[in-house]
């Protein structure tokens, strides 16, 4: 294939977005690593705190009050780990699919001219517009739940100010 000025300008776009694209899979690795690790954190307040639970089995109501004040914690706590898992597991699925789309890009610029698709037509540009209303659509879903996780946040922290 001749290296026009079109084709070679757009592998250089796909080189960038390629960057752009692993940079994208190394934030979220180390967002999932933090993950792992308040999971991590939260599962052995849970074992302390059952442990706690039955090592007094007293029959002090200010010892229960505290008991279920710290019950209640870790629950907030897994609960705003489980909403930001699903942000990270959606958010990993969308590069996933991004990954696959500039891989199918990069092996139709690889064919010979002869193989490569005919210039889009009406159905094409409908079908990408789909696609990328679907990506929008997906990204949107994400900025949700990351606001939702938030909130649980927002809400834990205040609680704890109290």
């Amino acid at each position: 294939m001749p290296n026009s000025p079109d084709s070679t300008q757009r592998r250089e776009e796909l080189a960038r977005e390629q960057s752009l694209s692993v940079l994208e899979q190394a934030i979220g690795d180390r967002e999932q690593l933090a993950g792992d690790r308040d999971q991590s954190r939260i599962d052995q307040e849970q074992i302390n705190h059952d442990d706690r639970r039955e090592g007094n089995a007293t029959s002090d109501h200010r010892e229960d009050r505290i008991n279920d004040d710290r019950q209640a914690r870790i629950d907030r706590e897994q609960l705003t780990r489980d909403i930001s898992q699903e942000s990270l597991d959606h958010a990993q699925e969308g590069r996933d699919n991004q990954q696959e789309e500039l891989d199918k890009t990069r092996a139709r610029l690889s064919l010979p001219t002869s193989q490569q698709p005919d210039a889009a037509d009406a159905n094409a540009i409908q079908q990408g517009t789909t696609e990328r209303a679907r990506a929008a659509r997906e990204r949107a879903e994400t900025a949700l739940i990351r606001a939702q996780a938030a909130m649980v946040r927002a809400q834990a922290a205040e609680t704890r100010a109290q």
